[in-house]
Parts: structure tokens; sequence; C-alpha cells
């Protein structure tokens, strides 16, 4: 078990092989959402889209335990991780959920991961290559439809990590003025250009509608 304390509150985690470079990226608040100083009060709702193994949620959660976190994850094994770390840290106010978000709902949508037993990192945007890759199905869901099933109103912040997948979630919703703050990341491959995306396009679609706070450019794998 891995512990991290931060900000004089101790932090629990299960080693996996990702959990090291997770923690160092989490809390040194790359999403700069700490910095941003936002004023949370109770029931402030925060959407971690993208939770991989849970480090981001954990810590909103343990800093302030009296919002609630919808923690949404679509790999099973990335997700199983994620519960764990949950329950290490004897969390109450996040509700985790074995799904990701896309463009629109379906329950079979093929998302590339890697075979070397890393949790994090799949993606519909890379080309397979079977040496690397494995093909699993998920589900996934539309931000319009998450609103919907959650009854969701009013979102304090959302945070994105989905590997290439932001363009087709942020593009087809009507949700994003909605939603108070915005932090994450951008990614761009060559399948992501072929497409026409950009990530400045994108930056200005979101930053015209929410209040944005950091968006992180990535090259992402090919």
């Amino acid at each position: 078990m891995i512990k991290h304390t931060f900000r004089d509150i101790d932090f629990f985690f299960h080693p996996t092989p990702m959990a090291q470079g997770l923690i160092s990226e989490i809390f040194s608040d790359n999403y700069k959402v700490l910095a941003s100083n936002i004023e949370f009060f109770p029931g402030d709702i925060v959407i971690d889209i993208g939770a991989c193994e849970g480090m981001f949620s954990i810590m909103l959660a343990k800093l302030f335990p009296s919002i609630s976190i919808l923690a949404l994850e679509p790999i099973s094994h990335t997700f199983f991780h994620m519960v764990r770390n949950i329950g290490l840290n004897g969390i109450a106010n996040i509700a985790a959920h074995n799904i990701g978000l896309a463009g629109k709902t379906t329950n079979k949508f093929p998302i590339l991961m890697c075979k070397h037993d890393l949790s994090g990192g799949g993606s519909a945007v890379m080309t397979f290559n079977p040496d690397q890759h494995e093909k699993v199905e998920v589900t996934m869901m539309s931000l319009d439809d998450l609103w919907t099933r959650f009854k969701l109103n009013r979102v304090k912040l959302v945070k994105i990590d989905v590997e290439g997948m932001e363009y087709d979630i942020l593009y087809n919703t009507s949700k994003l003025d909605n939603i108070d703050y915005f932090t994450g990341e951008f990614h761009m491959n060559s399948r992501l250009d072929y497409q026409g995306y950009r990530m400045d396009a994108l930056a200005s679609w979101v930053s015209n509608r929410t209040k944005v706070i950091c968006i992180e450019a990535c090259r992402m794998a090919e």
C-alpha cells in the first residue's frame, strides 16, 4: 500500500504499475483546481470523466468532504482499482460508475488498451497494434444522457481526461452552460488531425460556455 500525505491528510492507494505516477501528477495539482481557489459549498457536484484509478476524485473528496463526486471510468480493471482505492480511504462522497462518455450512448464501444498491465491510457482514437493493444468493449454515455440519468442540474466542476474522446463528448452536448468550472487534457494525434479536430478550436468552444481553469495540451500515441 502507498501512503501519501498532503495538506496534513493521509491518502492510501494500491501499488499498481501506474499508481506512483498518477499520485505525483494529481497531488502536484496538474489540473490547477487547488490553485484556482474554487470555493466549494456543501452539496456541490464534481464530475470526474476518465477517473482512472481515482486519485483526482479521492483527493477532492478528502479535501472537501461536503461535496459529491461522480467518478466515471469505462475500463473494468481500472474501475476495480479505483473502487479499491476509494475503499482504502474510507470515502463516502464518491459515486463510482463503470461507464465512460462519448458523443452518444452505446453499450459496445471499442477501446484499445495496452497489454502491459497498465490501467488508464485506453483510447478509441489510436491505431490498433496487435503486439501492443487489446480491444475491449465498454459502456459509453453521452453527457446529456448522463445529466438525465443522474438528475443533474448545476455542476460545480468537470474534469476530463479521455485520451482523444473529448472532441466527440464536448461537441455533442448541450450541458456546458450548466457547468461552473472546467479543467482537463486535450489530445491530438494524426488520426484526430485527419478528422479536422484542433485543440485550440475545442478550447475556444468550451471557454465560450463555461469557465476554464486549465487545459493541458497533450500529444498522444498514434
